[in-house]
């Protein structure tokens, strides 16, 4: 449920204010920017319910299993979007506002990496992808290097590495994003009770302070991007809708908050990442019918339509694909499990 409200958020972040400002697809709808302009922690909610889920999920896996579940969750959906920006950029660039990229742009963007290769990213909002796969590497690393029993001790580390990106070059914001991952990680500890807990609210003090330093940082660059319009974002406002997602979150560790699991909640987490993934090729049809519907009621269309499209393409194609992928995925790594089990064999025989 929570995914499902931050991707509402995002949606009218987008479609009400980001790109918006930039085209003035229809300039009515800016008359939300004084809520919209402070939904940038809808990201946050993001990867702090990610990390609890995924490491909810991954503790008790090992190495393997867990790459083969996150690569066949993340990329062949991915891919898809990947495809339909390539073309939509060609053949409804002006509707689309997609930057037309050549072959080798597209190529590079497969890796969910780009910029690694020199190249942009193919649809604008495929960069926090990027960074949701940094933290299923770190995830790896944990699982490679088993240091799930020293995990309180690479959070110390992880946050002094914060403190020290914020003081030396605080505006790359790389400890703004640490800091999500690690409080979804830190909340799920409280949840599960596992590790010595006031060793957890201790991790976890420090780093709430981390995503407060932020907030200076996310409103001075939100301000430059309408430094043009005379518009400004508060940090203040940005600090306390970020207490309250940490309390929220602490609430439902603690069990306080219980959000009852209906299986409409549970449909309408699983839509997030379709949605998320295609909701900007939309902005066409947003654009195609902006001098012919009003526009608040152009504003929920779209909404419902993209809704409609991401449960379609959730059914339809990402869960099939996502299971083909585990498929493939699994035979290829059992069939070399196997030649070098078969290796080791022979060694042993000849061996002996």
């Amino acid at each position: 449920m929570l995914r499902f409200l931050a991707i509402v958020a995002v949606y009218f972040g987008h479609f009400a204010d980001t790109f918006n400002f930039i085209y003035k697809i229809v300039p009515e709808n800016l008359s939300y920017n004084p809520v919209v302009k402070y939904f940038d922690p809808a990201l946050m909610v993001f990867f702090m319910v990610s990390a609890f889920v995924v490491t909810m999920s991954t503790m008790k896996r090992s190495l393997k299993d867990f790459f083969v579940i996150r690569v066949s969750r993340l990329y062949p959906l991915y891919w898809i979007s990947c495809i339909l920006a390539f073309f939509l950029s060609r053949y409804a660039a002006e509707h689309t506002y997609l930057a037309q990229l050549p072959l080798k742009a597209f190529i590079a963007n497969l890796t969910m990496f780009p910029g690694v290769f020199g190249f942009p990213f193919l649809n604008p909002v495929f960069h926090t992808m990027a960074i949701e796969l940094c933290f299923y590497v770190f995830i790896m690393f944990i699982l490679g290097f088993k240091l799930w029993s020293r995990i309180l001790t690479v959070f110390v580390i992880a946050i002094v590495l914060c403190y020290v990106n914020y003081f030396l070059a605080p505006a790359a914001q790389l400890y703004t994003l640490a800091s999500y991952f690690m409080a979804g990680m830190l909340f799920y500890f409280i949840f599960s009770k596992k590790y010595t807990q006031w060793k957890i609210y201790v991790l976890l003090a420090f780093n709430y302070s981390i995503s407060l330093l932020s907030c200076q940082a996310t409103a001075s660059a939100r301000s430059a991007s309408y430094e043009h319009f005379n518009i400004t974002v508060n940090p203040w406002i940005l600090a306390i809708i970020i207490t309250v997602i940490y309390i929220l979150f602490l609430l439902i560790s603690l069990r306080k908050l219980n959000i009852p699991g209906y299986r409409l909640f549970q449909r309408l987490g699983e839509i997030t990442y379709p949605f998320y993934l295609f909701h900007l090729y939309f902005l066409g049809i947003y654009w195609y019918f902006r001098n012919t519907i009003q526009h608040d009621l152009l504003l929920i269309f779209i909404l419902i339509l993209v809704l409609i499209t991401a449960w379609t393409i959730n059914v339809t194609i990402e869960k099939p694909l996502s299971r083909l992928a585990t498929y493939i995925i699994t035979t290829v790594a059992n069939l070399f499990d196997k030649k070098a089990f078969g290796k080791k064999n022979e060694s042993v025989t000849h061996d002996f």
